[in-house]
């Protein structure tokens, strides 16, 4: 994939950037001029959810990126709020909503539809300024996107572990629980052992019974209400989408009319039928609430006349409560054992469809090793292959890390290439990092040279870099400079 040019307006000023295929060295004098923000402008407008910098808000700017991909050739991606993209793919128009569609879009731009592939591509060939330079396997890349070594070797091996994954979650939730619940069967032990103390109420208990019952139910009814109320925010955004496309309907006897809002046949009966459903919905929320607040206040009538009785204090009513919980403390850790366990077997079972036999993993470590050798990091002997799983970041500092996390990128997009058959951009946000001398970023750039040269590379920084044939875009003062005015 190439990025060709970007189209970029804010209010009344505007700027169109062309690149080379080669290497683009987006640069300032000073920093905080906006490269930084060209990076993002260029990911945001593939359809990541990219935050704002601090001097422009994406959503409030028109950007239109053309790329070029080796499987559909030439696509043009308009993006002016945050919701949607328009495409124009292979002379066909096409709208994308976003974040529920951003696989589709990326499916046809990288060639791949494997999730897991698509959902860690920008991990392998973007460096964010911020997190990139400490990302090696695992972590955020930008903003809510995050990279997961494990995750793309099995997309890019076809290894498909999501049913054991949905389990792991599953039991995760229920571990969770039972070890809250645990605290609360602790707790109760406590207050056992205290005896004498706490006086429970058959009133009290009643009350709490009824309070319970009509809770759940006005839950079951308020979630009722919100399925109702998106599947009405839903229709509606549909009908106006049809509505804006301009489709003209062919009659039998040769005659056509707009399609618009009000004549979609069907859609506003289900329309019509969910706001008498959501009457109906409301109504009896609105009655349950009405108990319920009957009820609370009948409980704190109770309360105020026991206090003539009984100062209690909010711990001391806490306590009671808590005591008539009936929980049974050794069950409930035998329950969380048998999940822990469970849960451990799970994760082996896929650490070792992930990492064992894997063809991908053993290209991918002996790509980190040569870098890594090339780069005064070791070698074959000092770093084993396991080491592309490494969690232990605390032992690697400064330039160590810094070309540590050079290299796995490195490795990432030349086993991404020999798989997808595609050739992934190189986005490196200043890589002269504080502790990286001059002799480091030589080595780094003299690999990109050599082993990625026809691949685009895309370096923002204050600093130049020995390249051949470097198409140079100057930041001065502000990213977006032209005024239409």
């Amino acid at each position: 994939m190439i990025f060709k040019s970007i189209y970029l307006k804010e209010g009344f000023f505007e700027r169109t950037i062309t690149f080379s295929e080669g290497v683009n060295l987006i640069h300032s004098v000073e920093n905080s001029c906006g490269k930084t923000t060209l990076l993002r402008f260029m990911l945001y407008a593939l359809g990541y959810n990219i935050p704002n910098t601090r001097k422009i808000k994406f959503g409030r700017c028109e950007v239109e990126l053309v790329i070029e991909c080796e499987i559909v050739g030439s696509i043009s991606l308009r993006r002016y709020s945050d919701i949607a993209i328009e495409a124009i793919i292979e002379n066909r128009k096409r709208t994308f909503v976003l974040p529920e569609q951003q696989n589709d879009l990326h499916k046809i731009i990288f060639g791949t539809g494997n999730v897991d592939i698509l959902e860690n591509l920008l991990g392998a060939f973007y460096v964010d300024q911020e997190k990139g330079w400490t990302l090696l396997n695992r972590g955020v890349v930008i903003g809510s996107i995050h990279f997961k070594i494990e995750e793309l070797i099995r997309g890019l091996a076809g290894c498909d572990c999501s049913g054991l994954i949905r389990k792991e979650a599953q039991l995760s939730s229920e571990m969770s629980k039972y070890k809250q619940m645990f605290s609360v069967a602790q707790y109760r032990k406590t207050l056992d052992e205290e005896a004498g103390e706490l006086v429970t109420d058959s009133y009290e208990e009643e009350s709490d019974i009824a309070v319970n019952q009509f809770l759940l139910r006005k839950a079951r009814l308020k979630s009722e209400l919100r399925r109702i109320d998106n599947t009405l925010s839903d229709n509606r955004r549909f009908k106006r989408f049809v509505a804006d496309m301009k489709l003209l309907v062919q009659a039998p006897d040769g005659s056509t009319f707009p399609v618009t809002e009000n004549n979609i046949v069907g859609l506003n009966d289900a329309i019509d039928l969910l706001i008498v459903k959501r009457k109906m919905v409301s109504k009896e929320y609105a009655t349950v609430s009405g108990v319920l607040d009957r009820l609370e206040k009948e409980k704190d009538k109770e309360y105020e006349q026991l206090e003539f009785y009984k100062s209690a204090s909010q711990l001391e009513i806490f306590d009671k409560r808590i005591a008539r919980m009936p929980m049974n403390p050794i069950a409930i850790e035998q329950e969380i054992k048998r999940l822990d366990k469970e849960i451990k077997s799970i994760r082996t079972e896929i650490n070792d469809i992930t990492r064992n036999n894997n063809a991908i993993v053993s290209s991918i470590s002996k790509n980190v090793i040569k870098y890594a050798e090339e780069l005064g990091l070791g070698n074959k002997e000092t770093i084993p292959a396991s080491y592309l799983f490494t969690s232990n970041l605390k032992e690697l500092s400064g330039a160590v890390l810094h070309k540590t996390a050079f290299a796995f990128r490195l490795a990432y997009i030349s086993v991404i290439e020999d798989a997808l058959k595609i050739k992934l951009p190189i986005i490196l946000d200043s890589p002269s990092g504080k502790e990286v001398d001059q002799a480091n970023i030589k080595l780094m750039m003299n690999i990109l040279k050599r082993d990625f040269a026809d691949h685009q590379i895309i370096i923002a920084s204050i600093f130049n870099y020995d390249f051949d044939n470097v198409k140079n875009i100057e930041i001065k003062e502000r990213l977006i400079d032209v005024n239409t005015l």
